[in-house]
């Protein structure tokens, strides 16, 4: 039944959609992270009862909401967390913020590895700390952590913000590598901040496991940011849960959120959120991963056999492949013209990721197939012309 969802092309266009509403309708974008894949049914059959009620008034979390989070990370994750560490904010990206604000001084430095999801590097440096960029290391068409540059960052830092599943790269760090940065972390007294809302895409035989469940030090001192909105489709809906295991920084940050004047949740936010984490959501979430890993495999093999000068990143989370060009020698500009111009596709560009983030671009495979299909047939057709500007 869920198949037929997944396959079902649904227009946003005059929706206000940040991805879609674009000044030419005509360019299919898979480059904002979110999915053109509809929420299941028994999300959207709850929102409609809700809405049908015909008032919008202020909500309150459920007395539950702990609990269900709680019991998610243990189904899903196999972490086990106690209920009452876990802080209900919008969005992430405002954890974040309000961290840098709050929890550190003005022209501290904060290091995260590069390339990454601007928005958490912008926080960094819109609130007027330093940002330490730690590259990765590329080898291969594998990504990995250079561990002596990041320890003589961490001896400069006062936070570390980790993406886990990376984004955009889509590396699940081993664990092996979460306890390398936990020890230097504890070495330099460095907080952390892990944005994980990428960890219900996990694939192949790979393993999410959240940085604080490695190290007591860690849990003690970290953010652990977790949310549905990439998993259920939901991030209009802003809902977001952050895991504060130390009570002196979990009752902080309660206050700083009072402070910034954020309280109730979205009158949506609740409903989807209680029928999200349940055992439906969980079979649903299953089904979609496979068909995400039908699609991840499609896209490769296209890309094997139209773009042989692409090399795909070897990645194991997240619903993105992040695309290295190079060997075609085309600077991000011929890149752009090629795909919006003559395609009219649109990507994620490697540049916005950071300097090191040139050459690549970033492709959204969290789409119904004929879309994917439609976007391959548009770039094989004006490759002829990819070089032209």
């Amino acid at each position: 039944m869920y198949q037929n969802n997944f396959n079902k092309l649904i227009s946003r266009q005059n929706t206000y959609s940040a991805k879609w509403c674009n000044s030419n309708a005509n360019v299919i974008p898979l480059s904002v992270a979110d999915m053109d894949i509809p929420a299941p049914d028994f999300i959207i059959n709850e929102l409609t009862q809700f809405n049908l009620k015909g008032i919008y008034g202020y909500t309150d979390l459920s007395h539950d909401w702990n609990n269900v989070a709680a019991n998610w990370f243990k189904t899903q994750y196999q972490w086990v967390v106690a209920s009452e560490t876990i802080v209900f904010c919008p969005r992430i990206i405002q954890a974040v913020s309000l961290y840098i604000q709050n929890f550190t001084q003005m022209g501290d430095k904060v290091t995260t590895l590069s390339p990454a999801y601007h928005p958490i590097s912008n926080a960094v440096c819109v609130n007027q700390r330093e940002l330490l960029e730690s590259p990765l290391i590329y080898r291969d068409g594998y990504y990995e952590i250079d561990f002596d540059d990041l320890e003589s960052k961490f001896k400069q830092s006062v936070c570390f913000i980790l993406l886990s599943p990376h984004n955009p790269t889509g590396t699940v760090w081993q664990k092996s590598d979460l306890l390398k940065i936990a020890e230097l972390a504890q070495k330099y007294q460095v907080f952390i901040i892990s944005d994980d809302v990428h960890a219900d895409f996990i694939f192949d035989d790979a393993t999410y496991h959240p940085i604080s469940s490695v190290n007591t030090y860690v849990e003690q001192h970290s953010f652990i940011c977790t949310s549905p909105a990439k998993t259920f489709n939901l991030a209009g809906l802003e809902v977001a849960n952050i895991v504060i295991a130390n009570p002196e920084y979990r009752e902080k940050f309660k206050q700083c959120l009072i402070a910034a004047g954020i309280h109730n949740p979205g009158y949506f936010s609740v409903p989807a959120f209680l029928q999200a984490y349940t055992l439906q959501g969980q079979q649903w979430v299953g089904e979609l991963k496979m068909y995400l890993a039908d699609n991840r495999r499609w896209v490769k093999e296209q890309c094997e056999r139209y773009f042989p000068n692409w090399v795909i990143t070897q990645s194991h989370g997240t619903y993105m492949l992040w695309i290295n060009y190079q060997k075609m020698q085309l600077s991000e500009e011929q890149l752009k013209h090629w795909f919006v111009s003559l395609a009219e596709v649109e990507m994620s560009w490697g540049r916005g990721f950071g300097a090191v983030g040139d050459g690549f671009f970033r492709i959204n495979i969290a789409t119904p197939r004929s879309i994917l299909e439609t976007v391959f047939t548009r770039l094989i057709r004006t490759l002829p012309h990819a070089s032209l500007e």
